[in-house]
């Protein structure tokens, strides 16, 4: 049975991989992950206005940021950095809407079901897998912590890491924060 399980997903990966090669050739072009987390300039806001044409497991498969026109959206609406933003969530889930963690984390973001309802959301649980609903609310609280933690990265990833009320860096914390540095370039 798991001979047979691991060639289904073998099978269903090549098929994948080979469906985003074939879309890589197209004339609009996506920007990779690692050109999104790094910056580079004035190219910056030609990136954010870039459209997403290819669904988001083809686009990851690719190497391409999923979800980047989202990302960029609700990043410029609540005043956060879309390479933050995409660093957070490469770390949280890798780009994958259907994450669960072991604490009741959700989604994109792996945000948890009582925080999206402290930033407004309304609907239930399942209603976070969605990675529209996921990204508004997680990136709107990654704003708020950037905020509290005045502007200072590590400062924002420890309250999005340990809540809101956290002061105090932990090694978890440190981690993570070494972490997005890592990918977004920044000096530790």
């Amino acid at each position: 049975m798991k001979t047979h399980l691991f060639a289904a997903a073998a099978s269903l990966a090549i098929t994948m991989s080979a469906g985003s090669q074939a879309h890589a050739n197209e004339s609009s072009r996506v920007p990779t992950l690692m050109e999104m987390l790094r910056g580079d300039g004035d190219k910056d806001e030609a990136k954010a206005n870039e459209v997403e044409t290819a669904p988001a497991a083809r686009s990851h498969a690719a190497g391409q940021v999923p979800y980047h026109e989202l990302i960029s959206s609700y990043s410029r609406q609540y005043g956060v950095s879309p390479q933050l933003a995409s660093a957070v969530i490469k770390i949280e889930s890798n780009f994958n809407a259907k994450a669960r963690g072991a604490h009741g984390e959700v989604g994109l973001m792996q945000i948890k079901p009582e925080t999206a309802r402290a930033m407004g959301y309304t609907g239930n649980t399942a209603g976070l897998y969605d990675p529209a609903t996921n990204l508004k609310y997680g990136i709107k609280y990654l704003a708020m912590a950037h905020q509290l933690g005045g502007g200072d990265m590590c400062s924002a990833i420890l309250r999005y890491n340990a809540g809101h009320g956290a002061t105090r860096m932990n090694p978890t914390s440190k981690r993570y924060c070494g972490q997005v540095q890592a990918m977004i370039g920044e000096k530790i």
